[in-house]
């Protein structure tokens, strides 16, 4: 009786393989004359006629006819995930932890002070003499305060995390692509929708791009690239348009570019319509390679893709070369999913993403309505339009900030003359966005602390104290009246509101921890 435990070969089964007959004189296993083995693996029995056994069998050569198979995704997307695998293994164990929160929406934004802000904008500002360059001259010459501006140069810092060197460089190409793509005159201020053609303009509301309305759970936006789309249109349309989404929209507001975004690439081709092909690689690649140079930190980034053979190939290709182009910072954060629509769907939701405002229906047709909305009410509506002023004389963060307040506070009427410091009660992601929310929140989180330690007789006290605090800056509190106006809270109401945020706010930090 011999027994051989192949403990060599392929890593796809846990068990060991053992292997028994008798065997003749010549060392040949025999049953009813006959060459065979029986293999088990795992209790499941198989006989094939073979060679002579030798004492040890040969990597994926013995059987081969029983060699179980990867499922398809994992047999062509092998690669790709291999160089995902490979680059998390590269990060620490605290850079490893960011990096999955994230993933999972349970990360937080950047935490900045003002005297950190300063620093950094004056290294920025030294280093950018070390690099400049022609373009970079040619900017200053046009608009200084403009260029120079912290409302600019912020974006960029907060994109690559505060790394000055980095930064710099990013901004340097941005600009430079900037001057080739709408050309050398235009590099002094932020192109506006004008400034895009007809066929950009026709891009912008195909559904390519969709930027949901609701926040993920951490209060980042979410953009969807539809990839149906990506071989039907010139590759300069595509930039332009990028450009346009990304710098004047996603990165609109001092908050977002805190807390980053979430972009989702979708796999929309249905079978037989798959344009895929029709996409140069080249251009492809140096689409990619405008896309680092744009201010717009992917905190996740989550690629979707359906277990079919005649797409898994193509989208292999594209997915592939975005991920070797991307920053590291975005490549240890990107996930791979694979199933049917309703399933990748609800993966999404898994991961703090919102299906509310999905442009893609569970057969996976796009939703062309809810494809287009994000378009009409951002753009034709004017409540971007308006953040593209700071191209002008402003150059502080502050000045670009009122422009965004006065944009979005716009919307509620402005029947008491509101100010951008006002708080609004109420409930969604466009009440807690607007600037006098976040500042009554940021207010809150510099006392949470001394609550929290309080006792319980005291806790009343100093939410009386910290709600005439903010009556004194004049501050308001306003909720929607009988007759749909915004009206203003009395001191009872205030307080309430106050005591609520600093239960919701422990409760996050809980979690959190």
């Amino acid at each position: 009786m011999a027994k051989v435990h192949d403990d060599e070969r392929r890593g796809l089964f846990s068990s060991h393989v053992s292997i028994e007959d008798d065997e003749d004189d010549d060392g040949v296993r025999k049953k009813n004359g006959m060459p065979f083995s029986r293999a088990s693996i795992s209790g499941c029995y198989y006989v094939c006629r073979h060679e002579p056994l030798r004492t040890s069998l040969p990597r994926n050569q013995s059987c081969p006819q029983f060699a179980p198979r990867l499922p398809l995704h994992q047999e062509t997307m092998r690669q790709t995930e291999a160089l995902l695998a490979a680059e998390m293994k590269k990060l620490t164990v605290e850079e490893m932890s960011k990096a999955l929160d994230d993933v999972h929406c349970v990360g937080a934004a950047i935490v900045e002070t003002g005297e950190f802000i300063q620093r950094a904008l004056v290294a920025f500002g030294e280093e950018a003499r070390d690099q400049s360059n022609s373009v970079y001259e040619i900017a200053l010459k046009q608009n200084r305060k403009y260029v120079e501006g912290e409302a600019f140069r912020l974006k960029f810092l907060r994109c690559n995390m505060f790394k000055i060197k980095s930064s710099v460089s990013q901004m340097m190409k941005f600009l430079q692509y900037k001057a080739t793509y709408f050309g050398i005159n235009k590099l002094g201020r932020d192109i506006v929708l004008s400034d895009l053609t007809n066929e950009d303009r026709a891009l912008l509301q195909s559904g390519f791009l969709h930027v949901q309305q609701c926040k993920d759970r951490c209060g980042r936006n979410v953009v969807w690239l539809l990839n149906e789309f990506l071989g039907r249109w010139p590759k300069d349309v595509m930039i332009r348009t990028h450009y346009f989404l990304n710098f004047n929209i996603l990165t609109s507001d001092p908050e977002l570019q805190k807390r980053g975004t979430v972009f989702i690439f979708y796999d929309t081709a249905q079978p037989g319509n798959n344009v895929l092909h029709q996409l140069k690689m080249s251009e492809y690649i140096e689409f990619m390679a405008f896309l680092t140079s744009l201010p717009c930190r992917y905190s996740s980034r989550h690629v979707c893709l359906k277990t079919r053979k005649d797409t898994l190939k193509l989208n292999n290709a594209v997915v592939a070369c975005a991920t070797r182009v991307i920053p590291l910072y975005t490549r240890v954060r990107t996930r791979l999913h694979y199933g049917s629509d309703m399933e990748l769907q609800y993966t999404l939701q898994d991961h703090g993403i919102s299906l509310k405002t999905c442009p893609v229906d569970e057969n996976g047709f796009v939703l062309q309505d809810v494809a287009k909305i994000w378009y009409k009410k951002s753009v034709e509506n004017g409540i971007y339009k308006e953040n593209t002023s700071m191209a002008s004389s402003r150059g502080n963060d502050s000045s670009s900030e009122n422009v965004s307040s006065n944009a979005k506070v716009a919307q509620f009427g402005g029947l008491l003359g509101v100010g951008r410091n006002d708080v609004f009660l109420g409930r969604g992601t466009t009440v807690q966005f607007l600037p006098g929310n976040i500042r009554f929140r940021k207010f809150l989180d510099e006392h949470h602390d001394v609550y929290d330690q309080a006792r319980r007789a005291n806790k009343g006290r100093i939410v009386t104290e910290l709600s005439q605090t903010l009556k004194s800056k004049g501050i308001r509190f306003l909720k929607t009246g009988k007759d749909k106006k915004w009206v203003e809270c009395d001191d009872r109401e205030v307080e309430k509101t106050i005591a609520q945020q600093f239960r919701s706010g422990r409760k996050k930090r809980r979690r959190a921890f």
